[in-house]
C-alpha cells in the first residue's frame, strides 16, 4: 500500500507491505523518522499521535497512536496519508518533495575545513543524558572550557525513560540503542570539534560520563540485570578503553568512564560528587563553564547532593562516609505523564504566577507556549495551592476538577496531572527522609543541599520548598547546581585527561583528583534500598501531599 507521510510543510512517500515491520512506529524509524514514543510503546503517554488525513481519496480526522497502529491495519487500505506530529528526522534522511537540501551547509562545512588548524590539542567531556548529550571541548594546556554544545539522546524514539531503555534493550533491541548513542556521540564530538576550527586528532582524551543504564547501553552490557531483581549491573568500576573499542574511531583516543555507586547511582551522580568535592578547581571564571549547566560549587564537610529526575539519585557525605539511595519518582519533572507536559524546549512553560487574579508565564526561549515544563509544573503547583485552587490533597476546586485548570489555550492542569506530581514528589520526600534516618543525622547536620539536573537547575527552590519538594529546613542551604555530571566529567578532563594514555597509571594523582578516589567512596559507600526499607510506604504516603508555607 501506499503511505504518503506529512512532516510540517514536507512530505514522504513509501511502500508498506508484507514485509515491513510489524509496527507503525517502526516503519516510520525505518524510514528515518523517528516518532516521540516516550512510555516505550505502552500507548499511556500519547506522545506518538498521529492523524489520519486521507483513506483511499476519501477525507479523514481520525486520530491514532503509532504505537498502536499495526502493519496489518495499515494494508487493509491502498492508499493512506497521515500527519505526524512529534518527530526527529535522521539527518541523513532524503525528503521526496519540498525540501531544499543541505547543499549550502555543505559548502560553508568545506569551506571551513579547508581553514582548520589542528596545533592544539584538547580534551572532550560528554554527560549522556537520558534525555540530553552535554559536550564540553576543554583546552589541553589551561584546562579551561573552549566550547560546549548539546542534543537529543535519539534513543528518545525508544522511549523516554531508563525503564523503558532497559526493556528495549533486554528484548533485542540493545544494538539499535547503542548504535543511537554512538552515532550521537561521535557526530557530536566531529561537530563540536568543526566548530571550533580543530580536527578529532587534536583529541587527546575522551570523559565519558551517565547514569548506568547509558553507559551499560554505550558499552554494549547486557541490560537485563538493571530492570529485575536483584538489579546486578555487568560493570560499574571505572572503564579505561579508547575510541576504536567503544566509538568506532581508529584513531584510538583514550576513553575514560567514571565508576557509578549502584546500578541505580552511576558515573554522573560518581561524577556530580567529584564535581563539588573539587569545586575549588573548576574553571569557574569561565562563562563557557555556566553554559555547560555547571555552577561554581565549595566542598562542604556535610552536603546532600540530589539529582532530579525520572530517578532522583541521592548522595549524602558526611566526612569521609557517603550514604546513596535513589527512588522512582517517575518522568512527570520531565514533561512525561503530564497532559500537556514537554521537555525543557523552546516554548515550554517555564514559571508561572498568578498576580491579581490573572495568569502570567514565561517559556522557554519566549516562544509560543506549547505545553509545560518540570520547572514550569513545581511554579502552577505552587500557585494553584497559594491560591486556594487546590487543597492540601491537591484536589481541584469544583470549578476546575473536569476540565483542569488552564493555562494558555489548550494548555491546562488536570486532576491527573496533579497526582503525577503528587507521586513524584512524594517519592523525592520520603527517599530524602530515610537517607538522614539511615545516614544518623538531621537537618541541622547538613551544611549543603546540592540539587542537579536540567529539572533542578532551573526550578525556583522557594516554591520548589514551600510545596514540600525540598525540606523546609533546608531551604536557606539549598543551591541549585545545573548539571553537576558534567562539572566532574569536565574536572576529569582537566586533571587526568591529557596525562592518560595506554601506560596511564589509573591511581596516579594529578592535580589532586585521581581515579582511586573515585574508586574508593564508590566502593565503601552505604546503600540504603528504598524498596525494601520498612519506613519508606508510610512515609511515602504520608509525604503525598501538598504543604503550603508563605
Amino acid at each position: 500500500m501506499n503511505l504518503t507521510i506529512l512532516l510540517e510543510d514536507k512530505l514522504k512517500k513509501i511502500q508498506v507491505n508484507n514485509d515491513s515491520p510489524d509496527n507503525l512506529v517502526d516503519i516510520l524509524m525505518n524510514e528515518g523518522i523517528y516518532i516521540a514514543a516516550n512510555c516505550g510503546r505502552m500507548g499511556i503517554c500519547g506522545k506518538c499521535d498521529i492523524v489520519i488525513k486521507e483513506i483511499d481519496s476519501v477525507s479523514s480526522d481520525e486520530k491514532k497512536l503509532a504505537c498502536k497502529t499495526t502493519k496489518d491495519w495499515l494494508l487493509n487500505y491502498d492508499n493512506l496519508t497521515i500527519q505526524v506530529n512529534n518527530y526527529m528526522l535522521d539527518p541523513d534522511m532524503k525528503i521526496e518533495e519540498g525540501y531544499a537540501g543541505d547543499k549550502d551547509r555543505e559548502e560553508s562545512t568545506s569551506d571551513k575545513e579547508s581553514s582548520l588548524s589542528s596545533s592544539k590539542s584538547y580534551n572532550v567531556a560528554i554527560d549522556i543524558g537520558t534525555t540530553t548529550i552535554v559536550f564540553v571541548l576543554v583546552d589541553y594546556e589551561s584546562n579551561r572550557v573552549v566550547a560546549t554544545s548539546s542534543r537529543v539522546n535519539s534513543q528518545r524514539k525508544y522511549g523516554a525513560d531508563v525503564i523503558s531503555r532497559i526493556n528495549m534493550a533486554s528484548s533485542g533491541r540493545l544494538e539499535d540503542l547503542r548504535k543511537c548513542i554512538v552515532e550521537d556521540v561521535v557526530s557530536g564530538i566531529n561537530e563540536m570539534c568543526t566548530n571550533n576550527g580543530t580536527y578529532l586528532s587534536a583529541v587527546r582524551t575522551i570523559i565519558i560520563t551517565g547514569n548506568t543504564t547509558m553507559c551499560h547501553i554505550l558499552m554494549g552490557y547486557d541490560c537485563s540485570g538493571l530492570g529485575s531483581y536483584p538489579y546486578a549491573p555487568v560493570n560499574i568500576k571505572t572503564i579505561v578503553t579508547d575510541t576504536q573499542n567503544v566509538l568506532g574511531i581508529d584513531d584510538r583516543i583514550p576513553v575514560i568512564i567514571p565508576p557509578g555507586f549502584t546500578t541505580f547511582v552511576g558515573a554522573d551522580i560518581t561524577s556530580g560528587v567529584l564535581a563539588i568535592h573539587s569545586g575549588q578547581n573548576l574553571p569557574s571564571d569561565d562563562s563557557n563553564l555556566e553554559d555547560a549547566g555547571m555552577s561554581s560549587v565549595k566542598d562542604d564537610n556535610t552536603f546532600i547532593l540530589i539529582d532530579l529526575g525520572t530517578n532522583a539519585e541521592m548522595v549524602l557525605r558526611r566526612g569521609h562516609e557517603f550514604v546513596v539511595t535513589s527512588t522512582a519518582a517517575g518522568p512527570a519533572f520531565e514533561g512525561v505523564n503530564i497532559s500537556c507536559g514537554v521537555a525543557s524546549v523552546e516554548g515550554a512553560i517555564s514559571h508561572f504566577e498568578i498576580r491579581d487574579g490573572l495568569r502570567a508565564f514565561d517559556t522557554i526561549g519566549g516562544k509560543e507556549p506549547i505545553g509545560i515544563c518540570g520547572s514550569g509544573l513545581v511554579d502552577i503547583i505552587y500557585e494553584l495551592r497559594k491560591n486556594d485552587i487546590i487543597d492540601e490533597n491537591g484536589i481541584l476546586i469544583d470549578k476546575y476538577i473536569q476540565n483542569g485548570y488552564k493555562i494558555y489555550k489548550d494548555i491546562a492542569l488536570t486532576q491527573d496531572d496533579i497526582r503525577q506530581f503528587l507521586l513524584a514528589k512524594a517519592a523525592i520526600r520520603a527517599g530524602l527522609e530515610i537517607l538522614l534516618e539511615e545516614s544518623g543525622i538531621i537537618y541541622s547536620d547538613v551544611d549543603r543541599l546540592y540539587i542537579s539536573g536540567g529539572f533542578g537547575s532551573s526550578i525556583d527552590i522557594r516554591k520548589a520548598s514551600s510545596i514540600g519538594i525540598i525540606p523546609s529546613q533546608l531551604r536557606d542551604k539549598a543551591e541549585a547546581v545545573g548539571n553537576s555530571s558534567i562539572g566532574g566529567a569536565i574536572t576529569l578532563a582537566s586533571s587526568i585527561g591529557g596525562k592518560c594514555d595506554f601506560a596511564f597509571d589509573i591511581s596516579k594523582r594529578v592535580n589532586d583528583v585521581n581515579i582511586d578516589y573515585l574508586e574508593a567512596i564508590t566502593s565503601n559507600a552505604k546503600e540504603v534500598n528504598l524498596s525494601l526499607h520498612k519506613d519508606f510506604q508510610n512515609k511515602y504516603m504520608t509525604c503525598m501531599c501538598i504543604e503550603r508555607e508563605e
